[in-house]
């Protein structure tokens, strides 16, 4: 059995509780009670609407019509007050409580054991009554749509109940405008084919209706005007959009006014998005244009006679940053096309939501790294036939999971899937592991697997090439070092390169391109392998902070924020001094007003060389190599070719390298956006394949990735089918 209690004039019958002498007196609620004034009725009660005062009507137009109504102020510390206390009696007697409002709830007494629901409700009230001195009404029924119709019945301070039989009967004569979700637009379409009653509109079919009006609103008139709503009353509502409007006061002289209130109105909504913990992918602006015959409005700033448009754009990438909201509104509003002069309401609605942290771990659900780290048994022993065999037990990976790319002479390996905050356990031995299928994977996972073998899986495959095929060179650019030492990354020769693949038609052209025979001077790095026993939940390194934001502040306060973090790589003390960039040496502030792209050779090559920082030393020099070819994805092509694993920088240089790189390829993307939209593309796969080799670029790339879908979407209307890349 569903109950539906609403409190009775809430906001006035809070404000007259200790006031007996208004008690049947015309009341009504309002932030002004200027006689002449325009400001708006926001409640009433019976007394006064016996005279015609309503909600939404001007004081003076209420005034009119009952010249001695009592005109009070609000007070929202008793509303709170009242509020919950109210909601603390419901969840008293009823565990299921849906709250619609501050003064209205849906209850499901169904669990509850009630023999008597009449009496049950009456002590409700009763209780409400007691402990706020404000009525309350309620409605009993079946269900959410009938208990709601049982309440206007019921009010006021009164209680109906309408049990199945009488359900039909209550709405033959009943309005279509009193069931819940029509309004004044679906009120005349019905009214102009002779439709006043749910007993007239019982008598049109399902199909017909959905013909009409569409799917969803023809099946919700075809059950409502039957009784019929299977809707549960759940404890929580979730969000289906969020935003935020603002219709009155709003008043523009030019351009970059509107500027001004956007970039405020994105302010709001992402501290919004950011409260409830949500991204959203889709983004509505919504703007109140007047009329071209309307004049002032009479309310004083108010819209007044509008027309409503809307533009929305949907996004690959959810999102809650005011820059990305920024920019997608300004191109929205952009195409609206509208005088700046006639906008008298704007608003920035987000739809579909996504959890923040459910839509980060939903990433990492399925990485790489939560099956290879998840426990295993002991497989020394084990051969195919039991295998199988534990390939069909409760714990063991589907075959179809467990024969990568259709392999069916594959091993099957025990193993259960953790979940993003589990432990981690053992990894499978590199032995156990079919090598044939590992060197046929990506090199983007191949580098995480290696990287979870602490570097040694490369090696492994190399002494089992060494020993299968004579004559021919290691394939691996990874020599084994002891515990603590580093590991040489070389250059590939010609045979070697033909061991990286390329997934995407784009790169077919750059596979055939003729590389150079010079060659990069070894250097020495560290591999970051992970710990053993299972994953940090801290960050590993500053990749989760803000560059730009992180250069802003005092050079004391970055000094702790990089003694609190963890570094980023394990430095040896033997390491080369040239791979650590100098702590003084910060990407100087000024770079972002230098033309990087200016030049022959570009401005950004000296700046580059000039840095004591290995990985932009080795961007500058694969620029020079690059021959006739000049384009940033030639560079980036042969930094991913040549070099198989790219020098990392600690954690003094890591924003250097970060904020040089991101200042370099916005700049590059600024003068490609609009005549070279297939350079840019590539630009951005290479980008995100160079995350296997440096986790440098890990957070380079997802620091573009907005601005490479805001360009392409201003320029083109559209966005890259790309993600972002976890650690």
């Amino acid at each position: 059995m569903i109950i539906h209690v609403d409190m009775d004039c809430f906001f006035v019958s809070v404000v007259i509780r200790n006031r007996p002498e208004l008690k049947d007196k015309p009341v009504a609620i309002c932030h002004s009670d200027n006689p002449r004034g325009t400001a708006e009725i926001s409640s009433a009660n019976y007394p006064a609407r016996g005279y015609g005062v309503k909600a939404g009507m001007f004081v003076r137009d209420a005034k009119s019509c009952c010249p001695h109504l009592v005109i009070l102020s609000y007070d929202f510390e008793a509303y709170e007050e009242v509020a919950d206390r109210f909601y603390n009696i419901l969840h008293k007697y009823c565990n299921k409580v849906q709250a619609v409002s501050c003064d209205e709830a849906f209850l499901d007494a169904t669990d509850s054991g009630v023999e008597d629901i009449q009496t049950f409700v009456s002590v409700i009230r009763e209780e409400i009554l007691d402990a706020t001195g404000c009525t309350a009404s309620a409605g009993i029924a079946g269900n959410m749509l009938m208990a709601r119709l049982a309440t206007r019945i019921a009010k006021p301070d009164g209680q109906c109940y309408i049990s199945a039989e009488k359900v039909e009967e209550h709405l033959c004569e009943l309005p279509v405008k009193a069931l819940p979700g029509i309004g004044h637009v679906l009120e005349e379409k019905l009214n102009r084919r002779q439709i006043t009653t749910c007993g007239q509109l019982r008598m049109i079919s399902k199909e017909t209706l959905q013909k009409d009006f569409g799917s969803k609103t023809g099946s919700m008139l075809w059950n409502y005007s039957r009784g019929i709503d299977d809707r549960l009353v759940g404890m929580i509502q979730e969000s289906k959009s969020i935003g935020a409007d603002v219709n009155w006061g709003v008043r523009f002289k030019d351009l970059k006014d509107v500027q001004h209130f956007l970039l405020n109105l994105c302010k709001e909504v992402s501290l919004r998005l950011l409260g409830c913990g949500v991204i959203g992918r889709k983004f509505t602006l919504k703007i109140k244009k007047r009329k071209g015959d309307a004049g002032e409005p009479v309310k004083y700033l108010g819209c007044g006679v509008c027309d409503n448009l809307s533009h929305s754009v949907t996004v690959p990438l959810a999102t809650d940053s005011v820059d990305v909201l920024e920019r997608i509104v300004s191109q929205l509003f952009t195409t609206s096309h509208v005088d700046v002069e006639d906008i008298r309401g704007m608003g920035l609605q987000v739809s579909k939501l996504e959890t923040a942290d459910s839509s980060k771990q939903g990433k990492e659900r399925y990485s790489i790294r939560s099956w290879l780290t998840a426990p295993s048994t002991k497989t020394n022993n084990q051969n195919r036939s039991s295998s199988h065999e534990k390939a069909n037990s409760k714990n063991s990976v589907d075959e179809r999971q467990a024969q990568l790319q259709g392999d069916s002479s594959i091993p099957f390996i025990e193993m259960t899937a953790a979940s993003p905050s589990g432990t981690a356990g053992t990894l499978p031995p590199m032995n156990e592991l079919d090598i044939g299928v590992i060197e046929s994977l990506p090199l983007e996972v191949f580098s995480e697997i290696n990287d979870m073998y602490n570097g040694k899986l490369a090696h492994f495959i190399n002494e089992k090439r060494s020993k299968g095929v004579s004559g021919k060179e290691n394939i691996s650019s990874v020599c084994p070092a002891a515990p603590g030492e580093a590991f040489a990354a070389h250059e590939y020769n010609e045979e070697e390169i033909q061991v990286v693949s390329y997934p995407n038609k784009l790169f077919a052209d750059m596979k055939s391109e003729t590389l150079s025979d010079a060659s990069v001077p070894n250097m020495d790095v560290v591999i970051n392998a992970p710990v053993s026993g299972g994953i940090s939940l801290m960050p590993s390194s500053l990749s989760q902070v803000d560059s730009s934001v992180f250069q802003e502040l005092p050079e004391e306060l970055r000094t702790d924020i990089l003694e609190l973090l963890p570094a980023h790589r394990n430095t040896d003390a033997s390491l080369d001094a040239s791979l650590v960039c100098a702590n003084n040496q910060n990407c100087s502030p000024s770079i972002s007003s230098i033309d990087l792209w200016v030049g022959n050779p570009p401005e950004w090559i000296d700046i580059f060389k000039a840095r004591n920082c290995q990985i932009l030393c080795v961007l500058a020099e694969m620029y020079q190599r690059a021959g006739a070819k000049k384009q940033l994805s030639s560079v980036l092509q042969r930094t991913m070719s040549q070099i198989y694993i790219l020098p990392d920088v600690g954690t003094d240089g890591w924003n250097e390298a970060v904020s040089c790189i991101c200042e370099l390829i916005k700049q590059y993307l600024k003068l490609k956006i609009s005549t070279d939209i297939e350079e840019v593309y590539i630009c951005s796969c290479l980008l995100r394949r160079l995350t296997a080799r440096s986790k440098v670029f890990v957070e380079v790339y997802n620091n573009l990735l907005p601005h490479f879908q805001a360009s392409v979407s201003e320029n083109y209307g559209g966005s890259f089918y790309i993600a972002s890349v976890t650690e």
